[in-house]
């Protein structure tokens, strides 16, 4: 009995852990899809290698891009060009793209290059990789992200049905078509904690300092409910909720806008709900920026800095100035 109890436990955890993470744990994790047994592949020296922890490529970059390129059409491509969203209403996954390692990349995060971190008290120059955010074993949170990705102590958890909504999990095993589903942008919701993960390493933005009235703060704030201030609202919530006119593209008549901008809904308690709008709604970092990148400077969902005719949509959806 006791023998019983261990093993439905041990399952329930590893399931349940799966469930988070989807992929590279558990059963859904195939060792010789990153390893080598003995640094050769069917009796070849693999060239150049052999490689670190018996890796196929030579480094953590080279690695997951080997896949998540767009060559293997079941993984979600992270590479720009990316095409296989083409098909969704957003054209694009939930956190964007990244440029080839070792390319400065003014659009979002740089892979493979010594950097000075912006926005961080510590002023520390990284080099990113992947396994920078990402669990590369897995681990219980949304899309295997650390739960320290700053190496401080941390322990942030952004759990699928808790803190995020997804409606369609990948399927198992993984298709075309099941990936596009499940990695584009409509299929997730938010609830709370993401902007706490990201300012692990952007601690500047730890806290939205206040400012003389009729500011708030001293700088844009994150995790601040629309409607906090009612008394002296510079957001408008009812524009917001209606989602029509400036800044949404799907206004009648409209030639610009954009489609509405991601938030954290503190009262979700499933999918549906994490994606109704409603006047408590918060902005968080995914507002803004793509975690990856995208095609405008500073991961920017919208042209700010480029300017043209939706170089201000995003901010409109919530002042509508």
């Amino acid at each position: 009995m006791k023998y019983f109890i261990t093993t439905f436990i041990f399952f329930t955890i590893l399931f349940s852990t799966l469930s988070a993470g989807e992929w590279h744990i558990g059963p859904s994790s195939d060792c010789d899809d990153c390893h080598l047994q003995h640094s050769s592949e069917q009796g070849q020296q693999l060239p150049g290698g052999p490689y670190t922890y018996l890796l196929l490529k030579n480094s953590i970059n080279e690695l997951c891009l080997s896949c998540h390129d767009g060559s293997n059409p079941t993984a979600p491509d992270v590479l720009t060009p990316v095409d296989m969203y083409n098909t969704t209403e957003s054209k694009e996954s939930g956190a964007g793209w990244f440029a080839p390692a070792g390319e400065n990349n003014i659009h979002g995060h740089s892979l493979g290059l010594s950097l000075l971190t912006p926005l961080q008290n510590s002023a520390k120059i990284t080099e990113l990789n992947c396994a920078s955010c990402h669990a590369v074993h897995g681990n219980g949170n949304y899309r295997n992200l650390l739960y320290d990705p700053a190496g401080r102590g941390d322990s942030i958890a952004l759990i699928d049905g808790m803190d995020i909504f997804t409606e369609h999990p990948p399927d198992k095993p993984p298709t075309s078509s099941g990936a596009v589903i499940a990695y584009n942008r409509g299929n997730i919701g938010y609830k709370a904690k993401y902007s706490r993960w990201c300012a692990a390493c952007h601690d500047l933005l730890n806290s939205n300092n206040p400012s003389t009235p009729p500011a708030h703060f001293n700088g844009h704030p994150v995790d601040v409910a629309l409607n906090e201030f009612f008394s002296d609202l510079h957001a408008d919530p009812g524009h917001w909720t209606g989602g029509l006119g400036d800044g949404f593209i799907n206004t009648p008549g409209a030639t610009d806008g954009i489609l509405r901008v991601p938030f954290e809904s503190a009262l979700a308690t499933d999918f549906a709900s994490s994606k109704l709008p409603q006047n408590s709604d918060r902005v968080f970092c995914g507002s803004c920026h793509k975690a990856h990148g995208g095609e405008n400077q500073k991961s920017v969902l919208w042209p700010f800095r480029e300017g043209g005719n939706n170089f201000v949509a995003g901010c409109q959806q919530c002042h509508n100035k």
